[in-house]
């Protein structure tokens, strides 16, 4: 009985836990005094994540050129149960500020080279409210949404520069669908009927509008000519010493496209899509963890430039002994040329493919604070050999307040 009093004497006795200092916390501002904790527990949640770049064309591509951008990214959440006492409900809104002049243009990429280059502005990229139901086995999402954040997306790529790491080129390169750095309007309904395994499916508002038009990323447009875009799948996450995730899934938009052998309107284009993305090594005699993903999918040939897309790769973590968060990644991105788009074009002959093989590594100042070199190396730009390969190297800080 008296060990018992004795050390609940000494926990209450005990000064509270300092908090970090600038080199050890999680993001720069910290606590902010407190702050942060008590808006926690009253239901809102908030990061800011700094990200800038310079990244250049040193060779090949359409054009030598360097360039700057620059992404502040806040996103905000509430929990309705905390703040309002309404069971399951939550919302979030994403502002974005973007400022730069990317290099694409200048590569002439369809990849395209960086995942942060947009038009310049200040936007919304996502303001949608969710309820989930049956003890977090239902989940039902309204509002302006990007597909990317939850569909198709493999996190182990998320590393990389390119943006065909996060958004698919057999969609992006095809057609128009809500990813960064606009949502668009839309319902999502997410069910996990066992664990560790979920259906997914939702449907948007065929066209966000050209970043030039849509400068708020509130402007939903809804005219019968963009038709839906509609996406969903099923999952599979792993939860064991090697986590890892399997996704499989179609898509399909209803608005009209060319068909490249008539060159007539035809209605509606899809496409499937698989995705791994796997834990295959930690903490055995090299030190640190190493992750694999692969990604795959197709569109209809006859209607889409890219009939066929792939990425994949390695991300190494910790490896470097003393470097326990350094990240090390290597990817290789595969995007084929539809041959009905081909045959269509004045020289067939030289439309193939686009290519890039890019390497990176995140070096990690303080948990908060990093840089990122990146070399990446573009073969076929726009997916024809016209346009010599190109060379583009960058680097990126990233801070997390």
């Amino acid at each position: 009985m008296l060990p018992t009093l004795l050390a609940a004497f000494l926990l209450q006795a005990a000064p509270p836990e300092e908090p970090k200092d600038f080199w050890t916390r999680d993001t720069i501002l910290g606590d902010l005094g407190g702050v942060r904790t008590d808006l926690e527990a009253g239901g809102l949640r908030w990061s800011l994540l700094y990200t800038g770049e310079i990244m250049s064309n040193v060779h090949g591509g359409l054009e030598r050129d360097t360039g700057v951008d620059m992404l502040l990214d806040w996103v905000i959440d509430a929990d309705f149960q905390k703040m309002l006492g309404w069971t399951g409900g939550s919302a979030r809104i994403n502002p974005l500020w973007i400022a730069g002049d990317g290099i694409s243009e200048d590569v002439g990429d369809l990849t395209k080279v960086s995942n942060i280059s947009a038009r310049g502005g200040v936007r919304v990229f996502e303001a949608w409210v969710q309820q989930v139901l049956l003890d977090g086995g239902l989940s039902l999402r309204a509002g302006i949404m990007g597909a990317d954040q939850e569909f198709a997306i493999s996190p182990s790529s998320l590393l990389m520069f390119n943006s065909s790491f996060g958004a698919p080129i057999f969609l992006s390169g095809n057609l128009s669908w809500p990813i960064y750095p606009l949502g668009d309007l839309g319902f999502r309904v997410r069910c996990e009927p066992a664990k560790g395994f979920y259906l997914m499916g939702a449907v948007f508002e065929g066209d966000a509008g050209a970043e030039q038009f849509n400068r708020s990323g509130l402007n939903v447009r809804l005219r019968n000519g963009d038709g839906l875009f509609a996406i969903g799948g099923a999952g599979w996450t792993f939860d064991d010493q090697l986590t890892g995730m399997v996704k499989i899934g179609g898509f399909y938009h209803s608005a009209d496209f060319i068909e490249f052998s008539t060159g007539k309107p035809v209605s509606g284009l899809g496409g499937g899509y698989a995705v791994l993305d796997k834990r295959i090594y930690k903490e055995g005699p090299i030190p640190g963890a190493l992750d694999f993903h692969l990604r795959f999918g197709f569109a209809q040939e006859d209607r889409a430039q890219i009939s066929f897309g792939m990425s994949t790769g390695l991300k190494s973590t910790g490896t470097i002994p003393g470097r326990d968060a350094d990240v090390l990644g290597i990817g290789w991105i595969y995007a084929r040329i539809s041959d009905d788009f081909a045959d269509a074009q004045p020289d067939p002959g030289s439309w193939s493919y686009e290519s890039v093989i890019e390497v990176t590594y995140q070096f990690f100042i303080t948990p908060a604070w990093s840089f990122q070199p990146d070399i990446q190396y573009v073969m076929h730009p726009g997916g024809s050999s016209a346009t010599r390969n190109a060379t583009v190297i960058g680097i990126r800080v990233d801070l997390s307040f």
